[in-house]
């Protein structure tokens, strides 16, 4: 029996439902306002917060392919987002890192993301950072219950 005022799970999944596609609807807009796949600016955004990434971190992050991260890295060095710098840890291997242009394009995302969640925070009492972490707790807890 649920105590009064309690959200039925239904209700639960349905607006969890609309908020991973509308966030996949802003990744899609603000990758095609950056001229760039969706995957290419996830790459960006985990470069960005490493401070720098090499390919094989950036394929495993996406779960792609190495051929297909090195095309994406191509296609983000000819469009001058990021550079490949020696790898001084692994003389085969680079280092991915990012130029002026990608770092726009992440300064962008960021800018959006944060104007929106301060927004939704402040009309929720400052309890979104407590929600979103437990939340994300979870994911990770079920991510890992589901590998098994």
């Amino acid at each position: 029996m649920t105590h009064p005022g309690a959200t039925d799970a239904a209700d639960l999944m349905v607006a969890f439902d609309a908020v991973v596609r509308a966030n996949a609807s802003l990744v899609s807009r603000l990758s095609a306002r950056a001229g760039v796949h969706e995957n290419a600016l996830r790459a960006l955004v985990l470069i960005s917060d490493t401070g720098y990434s090499t390919p094989t971190e950036v394929a495993g992050y996406l779960g792609l392919t190495s051929g297909a991260v090195t095309n994406l890295i191509d296609r983000m060095t000819t469009a001058d987002m990021l550079e490949r710098a020696p790898n001084p840890n692994d003389r085969r291997g680079s280092l991915l890192r990012l130029l002026p242009d990608g770092e726009a394009v992440v300064e962008d995302y960021r800018r959006r993301y944060a104007e929106l969640l301060r927004a939704v925070d402040a009309g929720h009492d400052g309890d979104l950072l407590a929600v979103l972490s437990e939340l994300a707790t979870n994911l990770y807890e079920q991510a890992g219950e589901a590998s098994r």
